[in-house]
């Protein structure tokens, strides 16, 4: 059932979501993009490489939450990143089948030759990679390669509908108290 799921009804599961969740935020996300503009200008979406599915490259998006030094300077940026508002243009990578709703978060190019060295590395790219996962739920915010890595296997080892539904409504929950920035995990133990 799990390879069925992984194989097949995964994917039609993002691109049935995604299609939706780009109706849904269609307007609130051209609101978005002018308050970036408003508060940063031009550009209004954040693009970096990154590593994806069986070590495909491809290019993220994210509405642009940081100024030039690397600063977080307006509170509407802010209350972005908090509820995790700026990674809604990752739709358009989930449409286009690099991303998916869950999984390990995507690498950067840098993290990939450290990942290659570590104990079952490359088994983490044998999911797409998600908007959220494990280790952003009970992870620090910026936790260790090995322990997203642990994490990250967690979830391909295990991977499967139910799951995916749990992590999403998690994920929810985190966004609607607008917790995405706190430091430390994002659930409590009795939240588990």
């Amino acid at each position: 059932m799990r390879g069925w799921y992984r194989r097949w009804f995964k994917r039609l599961f993002d691109m049935a979501i995604g299609m939706g969740g780009l109706c849904v935020f269609a307007i609130p996300m051209a609101w978005m993009a002018y308050g970036v503009y408003c508060a940063l200008g031009p550009p209004v979406l954040f693009q970096q490489t990154r590593i994806g599915y069986r070590g495909v490259r491809f290019t993220v998006l994210k509405f642009r939450t940081m100024s030039e030094t690397g600063t977080v300077t307006s509170s509407f940026c802010h209350w972005l990143r908090s509820v995790a508002m700026d990674e809604l243009p990752q739709l358009i990578n989930i449409l286009k089948g690099e991303m998916s709703f869950v999984g390990p978060r995507p690498l950067i190019p840098e993290e990939l030759e450290a990942l290659d060295r570590m104990p079952r590395g490359a088994g983490r790219l044998s999911v797409r990679p998600g908007l959220a996962g494990l280790a952003q739920i009970y992870g620090a915010k910026t936790p260790a390669l090995t322990d997203r890595l642990r994490w990250d296997l967690k979830y391909v080892d295990r991977c499967s509908f139910l799951l995916d539904l749990s992590i999403l409504f998690k994920s929810l929950a985190i966004t609607l108290r607008g917790a995405w920035e706190r430091p430390g995990p994002k659930l409590s133990p009795e939240e588990k």
